[in-house]
């Protein structure tokens, strides 16, 4: 979405943290600059100085925004798989359910009712990331721990409240569910990243009736996830 075509006048903050979220996915964290974000919204260099201290401010409105709206893609997803019980572990683009998978389905095991939560969450992961560019690097921006913003910490409490719940449920504790969002967190990213780094490049890739690659991405993640979950619920000495 382009920020010029939403800028009108009473709506100049949003557009500049939608100009600063479209600079970062382009060219980083890093790349993100009050001047070019102005000059994105089709306003004057000093216009952001009315809503943002600089660079800083801005760049915390931006990530809270990205937080906010991969939380509300989290929370939606959660609800139409408790809802629907879509087959979320499944790795088919067909209705076929995975064998084992309740698809988010409240059943009377509250453990395996967390695994599908995990997938699901996984499956949404990677969807936003492949959509949203450098979301998550916005989102976990190392210089964000240094900017007092209490609205954008707690969109992120809720964010990483959202995975240790399930976590918890299917580990038995907050130390065991370290591992597991550890891995949950290489999962969703290296799924997120496989076809634009190149590492699949010159392999034939078998959809396997998804629409494209990257819901084909999004469902092996999820499919990973589930099988990662299923083995932390009965956890054995990580090898040295």
């Amino acid at each position: 979405m382009n920020p010029r075509s939403t800028y009108h006048h009473g709506d100049l903050r949003a557009a500049l943290v939608a100009a600063a979220r479209e600079l970062v996915a382009e060219k980083g964290v890093a790349g993100l600059s009050v001047a070019e974000a102005a000059r994105r919204a089709g306003v004057s260099a000093a216009a952001p100085y009315r809503h943002f201290d600089g660079r800083a401010a801005l760049l915390s409105a931006a990530a809270t925004d990205a937080g906010r709206h991969l939380r509300a893609e989290m929370q939606a997803a959660l609800e139409q798989s408790r809802c629907a019980g879509d087959p979320t572990g499944a790795l088919t683009g067909s209705r076929g359910e995975e064998a084992g998978a309740t698809g988010g389905r409240r059943t009377s095991d509250p453990v395996a009712d967390a695994v599908d939560q995990l997938a699901t969450l996984a499956r949404v992961y990677v969807r936003f990331q492949r959509t949203h560019g450098a979301a998550f690097e916005l989102i976990l921006a190392d210089e964000l721990h240094e900017i007092p913003d209490e609205e954008r910490r707690e969109v992120t409490r809720t964010l990483f409240d959202l995975l240790l719940s399930p976590a918890m449920t299917i580990t038995g504790d907050v130390r065991a569910a370290n591992p597991l969002l550890r891995s949950f967190s290489a999962v969703v990213n290296g799924f997120s990243q496989l076809s634009s780094s190149g590492v699949t490049r010159g392999y034939p890739v078998d959809l396997r009736g998804f629409p494209d690659e990257g819901e084909l991405a999004a469902a092996e993640a999820a499919h990973a996830v589930r099988v990662l979950a299923r083995a932390a619920a009965e956890p054995v000495a990580p090898e040295r």
